[in-house]
């Protein structure tokens, strides 16, 4: 072969003209540490035939080395060896040299870098969180090398894709799961040392939510989530009512001066009556006969007061438990680094008592607070819009005519969960919590929901709060239950379009300017074609992987059947089939910034680039479609949540191409399909740009807008903005604001320098992130505090 047509792969994935003579220096420099001098013609020879044994176009430095010792060692044994030691020396002193080193020294060191800063919600400088980010980077190396095909490596190494979690790829775990709590309380389930029965109490009910969420967290690397959190605790909320209406007799008959009563037989007796903590004349006669029975006579009067000072002490036990619930998950450690269960709640369509208790008393708990009132950065909350459930038209129509009648209660209104609706809005303003999810949007929509079914729950899409949309099956049931997201990897969008342009300007040297366009438009949608194909391809591998994981490595996931299927396994069994129903996303970043590349501006003001990122996301559902069929599995589009992501491919992007205006000019690329974050558009006008995206985006999306001031002060109009969010078709949306505390004196507003009730500088910036909240935005990576510098606010 000629060397003229052979590349040499080098160790950064860079390729380069082979070269003889490196071959010939290397083996000179082997033979004069052996002390052999003047061995010109033997040194030739060996060279000679490294070369003739070298049977393919493109080879590996570490190939060749290994050709090298071959032929050393059949020729001279002693200086093979020197050879071999000095090549292990080389090695060496090329890792004492290489990022993994620098990397290492950043975390010992503590330095603030975006190592460190990588998830704003670990302390990374904890041992713990040490130990964490140690092992994070060292198995990232090791999956790049022994784990991953060598072509998704080098795509991620090189900075064309990114597969996220990349350090728990050897463990083989999944992103996250959505619990069907309803059929695990039912159950009971069990911990390593030892099993948990039905639960009794709405703080009961709270508590093992908690500790379903800690346990699980530990055999994912994503998220966990509670898909009907409303429906689940109303049980629980009823459970605590029947107790509380026993005790409330017996101390009736006792102040009256009757016999004692077994308040646990009275309890019993009247569970089976008591159905419901609002009672109908009915129901009341039923269980005062109930505990006439078991000894316990009191007067209609008498019960009545019973049945109020019961109501009132649920309510309380309730509240007490949504306080236990938020502050067990803001404080709970489940992984290094301080890190707390990355937990999400999806409740607003229960419109039973039970069910409207509990999300009430949840967003009061939420308004007050953490301890000295911080606001609760888990769990992410999300609010499910519904027309007839917690929505309708002419209740707008009435809160807008005379808000503060409606937010008083003064209005009844059609949608039972109306009102919740408003105190959601008002919570948001307080709390950045709730988001919204609506469910009339088209491709939200299950048409086996009935509003006259009790389990109507399981037809509602939930969602992670990041934005992760587990919801299509082709293995069963549309649901969001008992099943999550296997993995997912993102593609650097606006690489494709600087390298389509830069092909254009080649091929089309004197076009026009819309003729260059038209064709690295063309160039563009092929490479996003390719690009989704070969990620298609890294996400099956990456399965095919996972999917040979152990029952018995995922003890509470598989044994009680969190995700559903694999309490059916064994615990030697692999998992196999039983994870088919997860998804699998293809996201991407970077949208605007694309568009920046191919037109110039982004996509906000320009008709043509929103077409055009609008073709390139429907291209990347073509080829989804397309493993959809080839694999049978739930391929998906995802709108990338990017954290460190968003800077990452920024910095490889200005080191490959130089600073591009517009595209590479700043610390991160814009999140997903997302209109500049400085693009000075209206609330409106940011909604109806944004929300075609999502019903193209089946693996996850989400909307935001940016208001300034003190959201808490207008209601109103978190209000109207949650409406055309809902009359747009968005699927799942948000609204930021600034949300201040003073860590001294507990005061929350906007803060601008110092605290204007104390006067304090120690003062604690919430904001959001990716979807989720942070304490404080110190904790951010340098690329997403520079993101959060340039929001502006939209009118």
């Amino acid at each position: 072969m000629d060397t003229k047509d052979i590349s040499i792969i080098k160790r950064d994935g860079k390729t380069e003209e082979f070269s003889p003579e490196k071959i010939k220096k290397a083996i000179t420099k082997a033979f004069m540490a052996g002390g052999l001098l003047n061995e010109e013609r033997l040194i030739d020879g060996i060279t000679k035939r490294v070369v003739k044994s070298i049977e393919k176009k493109l080879i590996s430095v570490e190939e060749i080395q290994d050709i090298v010792e071959r032929e050393l060692m059949g020729s001279n044994p002693y200086i093979a060896k020197k050879y071999i030691i000095y090549r292990e020396w080389r090695t060496v002193e090329r890792d004492k040299r290489t990022s993994m080193k620098r990397i290492m020294d950043g975390i010992v060191k503590i330095e603030k870098n975006d190592v460190n800063l990588s998830n704003a919600n670990m302390s990374s400088h904890t041992p713990a969180g040490q130990m964490m980010t140690f092992a994070s980077e060292v198995t990232k190396d090791y999956a790049c090398k022994y784990l991953l095909g060598v072509k998704y490596s080098r795509a991620h190494r090189n900075g064309d894709i990114h597969i996220h979690d990349l350090d728990y790829y050897p463990t083989k775990t999944t992103t996250c799961v959505q619990y069907d709590l309803d059929d695990i309380f039912e159950r009971g389930f069990h911990t390593k040392n030892g099993s948990i029965r039905t639960p009794q109490s709405i703080q009961s009910y709270a508590t093992l939510a908690t500790i379903v969420f800690q346990t699980n967290q530990n055999e994912q690397h994503g998220g966990q989530s509670i898909p009907a959190f409303d429906f689940f605790m109303a049980p629980g909320v009823r459970k605590t009512f029947v107790k509380h209406v026993a005790t409330e007799i017996e101390f009736a008959v006792r102040l009256n001066g009757g016999k004692p009563v077994d308040v646990k037989k009275l309890r019993k007796a009247l569970s089976p009556v008591i159905t419901s903590i609002e009672l109908c004349k009915k129901a009341k006669s039923a269980a005062i006969k109930a505990a006439q029975k078991e000894g316990a006579s009191l007067s209609e009067k008498e019960f009545e007061a019973v049945l109020a000072q019961a109501l009132e002490n649920t309510r309380i036990d309730t509240h007490q438990a949504m306080e236990g619930l938020i502050h067990n998950l803001n404080t709970m450690h489940s992984r290094g680094g301080n890190q707390v269960v990355f937990s999400s709640i999806n409740y607003g369509t229960d419109s039973s008592p039970e069910g409207r208790m509990v999300i009430k008393e949840l967003l009061l708990a939420t308004s007050e607070g953490l301890g000295t009132g911080e606001v609760p950065v888990f769990p992410i909350q999300i609010f499910k819009v519904k027309d007839g459930v917690s929505y309708s038209d002419s209740d707008y129509e009435k809160a807008i005519n005379d808000f503060e009648g409606a937010m008083s209660g003064k209005i009844k209104f059609e949608a039972p969960n109306f009102d919740l609706l408003l105190l959601s809005c008002k919570t948001t303003s307080t709390s950045l919590f709730p988001n919204f999810l609506f469910l009339d949007t088209p491709f939200n929509k299950h048409e086996k929901w009935d509003i006259n079914d009790p389990k109507r729950y399981r037809y509602e899409l939930a969602t992670m709060g990041c934005r992760t949309r587990v919801f299509e099956n082709m293995h069963g049931e549309k649901t969001s239950f008992g099943r999550g997201n296997l993995s997912f990897t993102s593609i650097n969008m606006p690489r494709l379009a600087i390298e389509s342009m830069r092909e254009a300007e080649e091929n089309c040297p004197n076009a026009d300017k819309h003729a260059l366009r038209r064709e690295a438009k063309f160039l563009f949608m092929r490479k996003v074609r390719d690009m989704s194909e070969l990620v298609a391809e890294q996400l099956y591998e990456r399965y095919c992987y996972q999917r040979t994981a152990r029952a018995c490595q995922f003890p509470f996931m598989m044994s009680n059947d969190v995700w559903k299927g694999g309490m059916a396994l064994s615990p030697t069994d692999e998992v196999g089939d039983v994870i088919n129903s997860g998804t699998l996303g293809i996201g991407f970043i970077g949208g605007h910034n694309a568009m920046v590349a191919l037109f110039g501006e982004g996509h906000a003001h320009n008709k043509e680039a929103w077409d055009t990122l609008y073709e390139a996301i429907q291209t990347m559902n073509e080829v989804v479609l397309s493993y959809k069929r080839k694999y049978n599995l739930n391929f998906s589009v995802l709108a990338t949540p990017a954290e460190g992501l968003a800077g990452r491919f920024t910095r490889m992007d200005r080191k490959k191409y130089g600073i591009i205006e517009g595209v590479t000019d700043r610390e991160y690329y814009v999140n997903s399909f997302h209109v500049d974050v400085r693009e000075p558009v209206s609330i409106v006008e940011k909604i109806k740009l944004e929300a075609p995206f999502h019903a193209i985006t089946g693996g996850g999306h989400i909307t935001y807008v940016e208001l300034d001031g003190e959201a808490k002060k207008n209601v109103r109009s978190i209000l109207k903005i949650v409406k055309t969010m809902k009359d747009e078709n968005i699927g799942y949306g948000s609204i930021n604001h600034p949300v201040d505390t003073c860590k001294d004196c507990g005061f929350r507003g906007v803060i601008y320098d110092t605290c204007p009730c104390c006067k304090s500088e120690n003062i604690s910036r919430m904001r959001r992130i990716t979807g989720y909240l942070t304490g404080s935005l110190e904790t951010w990576n340098s690329s997403k505090q520079a993101e959060e510098r340039d929001r502006v606010k939209h009118k």
